[in-house]
């Protein structure tokens, strides 16, 4: 996402920020004029991220808004960039996220997202498998039953996440035009893009 160039952007939306680990690396790759807005809507995600932010006492224009990314409380054509960064699997409807998106998004404003995969070929497919549902929950263990339990629910998520063709699809049908993707990390992780 960092790579991404912000250099004409004004506001940038976040979709499904959490502790704000790609809000906050948004804002400090972008522009002095430009504005990130992470959205999540978990009240306890939002206090920790602010939290925070306060407690890096760097400057910092990332802001926060409570809500959903099926339902967003902007005004039309407000955002230049929407981003999701490893949670578009956790969205109920993607549907409404992406037509919500582009509603938000200004007119060649672009919808990008990061999230996980499950690579193609038999063995990396089995020994990624094996790696998220036993290696990572139980190195979890180790450090404490939280760490176990958020680690199970992450390879869970992921078994559940659509492959990038499907999301690129998706997004053609709700409206938005060069819909493409990219894996990259032996295509364990997916980039897909779209333009309004």
């Amino acid at each position: 996402m960092s790579k991404v160039q912000f250099s004409h952007a004004r506001r940038v939306l976040d979709l499904a920020c959490g502790t704000g680990l790609v809000t906050f690396d948004l804002s400090n790759s972008a522009k002095g004029h430009t504005t990130v807005v992470g959205l999540d809507p978990s009240r306890s995600m939002l206090q920790a991220v602010i939290r925070k932010k306060r407690i890096s006492g760097r400057e910092n224009s990332a802001e926060f808004v409570r809500a959903t990314g099926e339902f967003l409380p902007f005004r039309n054509r407000t955002f230049e960039y929407v981003t999701v960064g490893l949670a578009l699997r956790n969205f109920g409807d993607r549907s409404a996220v992406f037509r919500e998106s582009s509603r938000v998004l200004v007119s060649h404003g672009c919808f990008l997202s990061v999230d996980f995969v499950f690579p193609e070929g038999p063995f990396l497919r089995r020994l990624y498998l094996f790696h998220i549902f036993h290696v990572l929950p139980a190195l979890g263990r180790l450090v404490s039953t939280s760490w176990h339990r958020t680690l199970a629910y992450l390879a869970n998520s992921i078994k559940m996440s659509s492959p990038p063709e499907e999301i690129r699809r998706l997004l053609l049908a709700c409206g938005f035009r060069r819909a493409c993707f990219e894996k990259i990390t032996l295509g364990i992780v997916a980039l897909v893009a779209g333009e309004k």
